[in-house]
């Protein structure tokens, strides 16, 4: 660090100014010196000082006075005062008015003067050091706080750009399993759509209700790896072929991987066909061991089944369908999801009527 070794001398007699400068010809100070107070506040405007040595009896403005402005103007500045009246009273008045560093008496010794120098000196350059390294650690968290702010910015629009991958990932996905079969273009959109207005009817949080809405485009996509001539036949299956479709849930499992994120996808995929009362498949879960995703995406996913053309049927109207469905409350499906489905029944029918 860059060293002040400024020292100023104030006293209104000449001669103790020269015996000073004498004293400290071998130390390396740089030396100033004033005749009054006033003078000296004139050189303090033009001068970087370290220390400020100035006698306590001068004409108009005495060293304790003195002193005293020159700690409200300049802080930093380390005092000493000189005086020929060395009274325990006039030391405590100099150290409670002017927070002077140390007071000297004179006659002074060598010894004590320039060890109290050089103490000062040295005081005044760690007061200096230290508020630069504080200054210092202000720029440095401000530049740390914008590169921290810019970063997490580009953490932030990276994760947007991941997840939006993601999510594109899935939708084609979704998009290609689908496109195997012609006649059901637009089923996994319905199916969202459905699905979400499911989840905000039974209170779901909307950060659950995006979820499963978005995750219940997978349902089918284990039908992807289904032979053509069992997905696309026109008439009923076989037994030996419907027990190949059922494959098609623990197939869309399998193909989620085991990844955290696609959680709530595998527990639709595999369990879409689950029924309430424990007939469906693949494991003929029963009741609440059913995944509530699951339950809430077979429903959407018969309705939109039997009000749309398929390869082996064609659309039922809507309200044949929904009293079929009622029929089926508690039995293939969670009659609370039900509840929620047919109080949305109006919606579903313009959505119908649309389509």
């Amino acid at each position: 660090m860059m060293k002040n070794n400024t020292l100023l001398i104030v006293d209104d007699e000449e001669n103790i100014i020269n015996s000073l400068k004498r004293e400290l010809k071998t130390e390396k100070y740089n030396i100033y010196s004033a005749g009054s107070a006033r003078e000296g506040l004139d050189l303090l405007r033009g001068l970087e000082v370290g220390v400020l040595m100035s006698d306590r009896m001068m004409p108009g403005l005495d060293g304790v006075q003195f002193l005293s402005l020159v700690k409200d103007q300049y802080p930093d500045i380390v005092r000493i005062l000189l005086t020929g009246h060395g009274t325990l009273k006039s030391a405590m008045d100099s150290i409670n008015h002017s927070q002077i560093f140390s007071y000297l008496t004179k006659p002074w010794s060598s010894d004590e003067l320039k060890g109290t120098l050089a103490s000062a000196f040295e005081y005044h350059n760690l007061v200096i050091e230290n508020k630069r390294l504080q200054m210092l650690t202000r720029e440095q968290n401000r530049t740390l706080a914008h590169m921290n702010a810019d970063l997490e910015h580009r953490v932030e629009e990276r994760t947007r750009q991941l997840q939006e991958s993601i999510r594109e990932g899935v939708i084609m996905l979704a998009t290609a399993a689908e496109a195997r079969d012609d006649n059901t273009g637009g089923h996994i959109l319905r199916i969202r759509e459905l699905t979400r207005k499911i989840c905000t009817g039974l209170k779901i949080s909307p950060r659950q209700t995006e979820e499963i809405s978005f995750f219940s485009m997978m349902h089918d996509v284990g039908k992807i790896h289904i032979p053509d001539r069992i997905l696309l036949k026109p008439g009923p299956l076989t037994e030996q072929e419907f027990e190949i479709m059922r494959k098609h849930t623990v197939i869309g499992e399998k193909i989620m991987g085991r990844k955290p994120f696609y959680g709530t996808a595998r527990e639709i995929a595999r369990s879409h066909h689950e029924h309430w009362d424990g007939t469906g498949y693949p494991e003929g879960l029963k009741g609440e061991a059913i995944p509530l995703a699951a339950r809430i995406v077979a429903v959407a996913d018969v309705f939109d089944a039997l009000t749309h053309d398929r390869h082996y049927k064609k659309a039922w109207p809507v309200t044949t369908a929904i009293n079929d469905m009622r029929f089926l409350s508690g039995k293939q499906f969670d009659p609370e999801v039900m509840d929620v489905f047919l109080g949305i029944y109006s919606d579903v029918e313009d959505s119908d009527a649309e389509a």
